[in-house]
Order: C-alpha cells, then sequence, then structure tokens
C-alpha cells in the first residue's frame, strides 16, 4: 500500500454501503469521493484525508496517521432523512471496521458536526463526520 487514504476510504465506503439503514436512503453510487457539494443527494462524500507519516514499526511495517471528513449532504426539506443517515453512519463507525491488507492500530469515535450550507439561498442540509485512525502495513 502506497497511500493509506486510499485504503481508509475504500474501506470505509464498503463499510457504508453495507449498512441497509443508509442505503435506504442513499443510493450507494452516492457513497463516493471528490468534490464537496454532489449533484445528487442525499449523498455522503469522502473528502481528501489528511496523512501523517508516523515512520516504520517492526517487521518492515510503515505507520500513518489518517484523519478524514464525511460530508453527508441531503435537501433540506423538513424531513429527518440527514439525521436518519447521520445516526446510521454514527453508529456503523462507532468501533474500528475490519480492513484486509492492513491493521489500524488505533481509532478515534466519530465526530459530528452539522452546519449551514455556504450557499444561504440554497436549502441544503450539511453534517461533516470526522474520522481519526492509525494504520499500519507492510511497506515492501
Amino acid at each position: 500500500m502506497m497511500d493509506p487514504t486510499l485504503a481508509l476510504q475504500t474501506l470505509i465506503g464498503d463499510t457504508l454501503t453495507a449498512v441497509p439503514k443508509i442505503t435506504a436512503l442513499i443510493d450507494p453510487l452516492n457513497i463516493s469521493t471528490g468534490s464537496i457539494r454532489p449533484a445528487d443527494m442525499p449523498a455522503i462524500v469522502m473528502a481528501p484525508a489528511r496523512v501523517v507519516f508516523l515512520g516504520h514499526a517492526a517487521g518492515g511495517h510503515a505507520v500513518a496517521e489518517v484523519c478524514m471528513m464525511l460530508h453527508l449532504w441531503a435537501v433540506e426539506d423538513g424531513s429527518t432523512v440527514a439525521q436518519a443517515i447521520a445516526a446510521a453512519a454514527m453508529l456503523a463507525l462507532m468501533d474500528a471496521p475490519r480492513p484486509d491488507g492492513f491493521a489500524i492500530d488505533d481509532w478515534q469515535r466519530p465526530e459530528l458536526v452539522w452546519m449551514r450550507d455556504p450557499a444561504p439561498e440554497r436549502s441544503y442540509t450539511h453534517g461533516a463526520i470526522a474520522l481519526r485512525a492509525v494504520l499500519r502495513w507492510r511497506a515492501d
């Protein structure tokens, strides 16, 4: 693994799309990486992560801290869709997902904040879920 960001994004995306309460409200194609405000809603967008390489570990492993934001977007129509998606995502990410090909040595429980859309003429609900993990993988 050259970039732990991609491995963690894939793991998070797979974890979220495996939750029926989420996919009942969001098309799995709308759980993706990319731009901050998606064209199709509701959606969860995994923003590019911040990576800090922490160094080497025993057995030829590399270690890095990866911090990423999941942006949850929904049309603000008086419904509770955004809150239901956020609750299901927070529960799904409460504990570290089980990775394949790398280890999660530390997992910080997710944090959620709701914010106003930067364009007040639009009626979108926007939540941001912060994730932090320390990943270890074989560096050969």
